[in-house]
């Protein structure tokens, strides 16, 4: 090995030294301040005495190399004064400045079996509420380019249906239009194809 070809190997082998710690450093940056964020988020949902218990440390969403942004998907466990639930969130962290530029946060596992249990009449094999929630989101994101928060309330879930029609989901939750606007209710109306679980129509009220 030449002495060039040994001195271009050590730079860039110090170059991996030092990328490495960075990205292990805003990756953790990442989690902090998403879990903050999505504490925030749970508090305005569930009330100031809501705390989060995270499982495991979030994943990281695959993207490109040079993206400014990372997005993390994790869960847990919200704790409030009459039980704790699960939930799933993602979080999408800016690197660039080191804020979170949004998040969307659902109820998941026992509050989606919970909805299911209230109502017995609805064809309920292909239905999921998160399809509806996720059309509702998308459809929000596009309402407000800036969105930061997204909830939803599992508790104002209601299922019905019109014999041989479809599934009809009704729910509630609040958005936060960007990082310097109140938070803003909204409710939802969703009819869904019981055949396949696709979300037929949409109507978000707020």
């Amino acid at each position: 090995m030449t002495r060039s070809m040994l001195t271009l190997l050590l730079c860039a082998m110090a170059s991996w030294a030092w990328a490495a710690p960075a990205s292990a450093a805003a990756g953790g940056a990442a989690t902090d301040a998403c879990e903050r964020f999505i504490q925030d988020t749970l508090r305005e949902a569930r009330g100031p005495t809501a705390a989060a218990v995270f499982s495991a440390p979030p994943a990281a969403q695959p993207g490109a190399v040079d993206a400014a942004e990372v997005t993390l998907r994790g869960g847990g466990q919200v704790r409030t004064p009459s039980g704790s639930r699960p939930f799933n969130y993602s979080c999408t962290f800016d690197t660039r400045t080191g804020t979170v530029a949004g998040a969307v946060v659902r109820d998941g596992g026992a509050p989606e079996q919970a909805a299911a249990a209230r109502s017995v009449e609805p064809d309920l094999s292909h239905v999921s509420p998160t399809a509806c929630e996720s059309a509702a989101a998308t459809t929000l994101k596009r309402r407000w380019p800036n969105v930061a928060r997204i909830s939803f309330d599992a508790d104002t879930r209601e299922l019905s249906q019109v014999a041989g029609g479809a599934v009809t989901l009704r729910g509630q939750g609040t958005a936060l239009p960007s990082v310097r606007d109140p938070a803003t209710h909204f409710s939802y109306d969703c009819a869904i194809d019981p055949r396949n679980g696709r979300v037929a129509s949409l109507r978000l009220v707020d």
